[in-house]
C-alpha cells in the first residue's frame, strides 16, 4: 500500500536520507558537504530555500569511491546508485535512493533520492580545462537527447531546418534504441576523472551545470552549519564558493524565478 507524499513529506524524507548519509559519512571518516542549493540554504534561511525540494551534497574522488564502495555494504532500506556501481542506473550523478519509497520525476521512475556530486581534480591549465568542459558539453547533448523529446525548432530556410530535423530524429532514434541507456552518463564519469591521479591546484564539479573550477584548499576545512533545525558539513571557505557559483548568492531572485525545479510525483510504503 502506498501513501501519495505533499512537498513536505517529499522534504521530511529526503531529510531522513541525509541523516542516514552525514552519520555513515561521520563514522567512516568520508569527508561531505551540503552544496549547490542547499548550501545556499543553510546560509540564507538555516533550511530549504522555501521554494526548493531536493537536497544536494558534494565529495571530493577519493572520499567519493570510499563511499561507494561501503554504503551498499551497510544499508538495505537505502541504496547508493551511480552510473559506476548500477548499470540499470541512467542518471550522470550518484544519488542514494530511499527503496521505500516510489517517484515519478520527469516522467522517470525511481526513488525519492539524495544528490552527491563528485568533485574531481581539475588542470591548473586553462585551456586543459576547457577541453574537459567543450567534451562534457558534447556527452551532455546526446545524454539530453537520449531522454527528451525533440522539442526544439532548427533555423534557417525550409531545406535547413528539413535537413536538421532529419538528422536529429537519427540521432534520436541511434540514442534511445541503440546506444545503451548509461552510456553517456558513464561517459561523463570517465571523462571528469581525466587527472584523478595528477595532483592539481584546482578542482571542480564536471557532471553538473555549474561548470567551473576552484581551489582545492575551499575544501580543506569544514565547519558545521544548520540546515532545518539539525548541523551538517560546510566548507570553511562557503563564501568563496557561492560566490563564484552565483556571485551575490545573498540576493533573493526575482519573485518570478522563485518556483521548484522539479515536478515530483511521490509515494511512501503506507
Amino acid at each position: 500500500m502506498m501513501k501519495a507524499l505533499d512537498v513536505e513529506g517529499l522534504k521530511k524524507v529526503e531529510l531522513e536520507i541525509l541523516d542516514v548519509v552525514a552519520k555513515f559519512c561521520d563514522e567512516h571518516d568520508i569527508k561531505y558537504w551540503l552544496c549547490y542549493g542547499t548550501l545556499i540554504g543553510a546560509i540564507r534561511h538555516k533550511g530549504f530555500i522555501p521554494w526548493d525540494d531536493d537536497i544536494d551534497i558534494a565529495m571530493l574522488r577519493p572520499d567519493y569511491e570510499k563511499f561507494m564502495e561501503l554504503f551498499n555494504k551497510h544499508n538495505t532500506h537505502y541504496r547508493f546508485s551511480t552510473p559506476e556501481n548500477d548499470p540499470t542506473y541512467k542518471r550522470y550523478c550518484g544519488r542514494v535512493l530511499d527503496t521505500n519509497t516510489i517517484l515519478y520525476d520527469d516522467k522517470w521512475k525511481s526513488h525519492v533520492y539524495l544528490d552527491i556530486f563528485c568533485w574531481d581534480n581539475a588542470p591548473d591549465d586553462d585551456k586543459a580545462l576547457k577541453k574537459i568542459i567543450d567534451h562534457r558539453n558534447f556527452l551532455w547533448y546526446f545524454y539530453r537527447l537520449q531522454f527528451r523529446s525533440l522539442i526544439s525548432v532548427p533555423q534557417g530556410n525550409i531545406f535547413r531546418k528539413t535537413g536538421v530535423f532529419v538528422l536529429c530524429a537519427l540521432m534520436k532514434i541511434l540514442t534511445s534504441f541503440i546506444i545503451p541507456k548509461n552510456y553517456f552518463a558513464k561517459k561523463m564519469n570517465f571523462n571528469a576523472r581525466k587527472y584523478m591521479y595528477q595532483n592539481t591546484k584546482r578542482v571542480g564539479n564536471f557532471l553538473g551545470l555549474q561548470l567551473i573550477a576552484v581551489d582545492r584548499k575551499l575544501f580543506e576545512k569544514f565547519i558545521d552549519a544548520e540546515f532545518e533545525g539539525k548541523m551538517y558539513k560546510i566548507p570553511a571557505g562557503y563564501d568563496e564558493l557561492l560566490r563564484s557559483l552565483y556571485g551575490d548568492y545573498m540576493q533573493l531572485p526575482p519573485e518570478e524565478e522563485r518556483v521548484p525545479n522539479h515536478h515530483f510525483e511521490a509515494y511512501i510504503k503506507d
